[in-house]
């Protein structure tokens, strides 16, 4: 094999492994919303979690990777033209590596863009315990109940919204509002329709299994 196509195949497999680890580095928040949100559950999905404290292996991973693909493409691109056969083309090589590193990147940072700012996630905290919320809430039927889940295996600012989605995804629920600190979920529902039960299991299915801490 020629040095040419040596490091054509270089950058191939860098790149790859550089997408690899950013899909790992997302496991634990986007990839568990991802499948919430599609309809796909089951207690399974509590193990992604359990990659949060190794997230900073996997970016770090994907960014050497990513930087071995640019080199590998510089190089190439320093090298006289020749003859020799390659599985892409130069055009193709580079357009390649910048999709690539627009999708790591987006893989890399994505549980900060889903996840609420911290000012935004203390004013949610707050109207779901205080005055404001029991203004919004008066139109409510008297029948409608408030249960405080307790959330077990929120690791980072984004799970919040994975915990939410599984709960709004619940018949008979009105309103979710859940924090990361601290991890629980304060849910608006209609006894009629569901049950703390249901509502449990709807978290423990998303991966986050939950026990009412105090209900009214």
């Amino acid at each position: 094999m020629s040095t040419q196509n040596s490091s054509n195949a270089g950058s191939n497999w860098s790149l790859g492994a550089a997408l690899g680890a950013a899909v790992a580095a997302s496991a634990c928040c986007t990839i568990p919303l991802a499948l919430v949100s599609l309809g796909v559950g089951g207690a399974w999905i509590g193990s992604l979690t359990a990659l949060a404290p190794y997230r900073w292996i996997f970016v770090t991973g994907a960014v050497a990777a990513l930087g071995y693909a640019g080199y590998n493409e510089w190089t190439l691109s320093r090298r006289p033209d020749c003859d020799c056969e390659t599985m892409f083309s130069s055009t193709t090589r580079r357009s390649l590596l910048g999709v690539g590193t627009l999708a790591v990147l987006v893989l890399v940072v994505s549980p900060y863009l889903v996840a609420p700012s911290p000012a935004t996630a203390t004013q949610q905290a707050q109207a779901a315990v205080g005055q404001e919320s029991v203004e919004k809430e008066a139109a409510l039927p008297a029948s409608f109940q408030q249960v405080v889940l307790e959330v077990e295996g929120m690791t980072c600012a984004a799970c919040p919204k994975t915990v939410s989605t599984a709960l709004e995804g619940v018949d008979g629920v009105h309103r979710v509002d859940a924090t990361y600190e601290p991890p629980e979920a304060v849910v608006r529902f209609d006894p009629d329709a569901t049950s703390v039960e249901a509502l449990t299991e709807a978290t423990k299915t998303a991966g986050y299994p939950s026990e009412p801490k105090s209900s009214s």
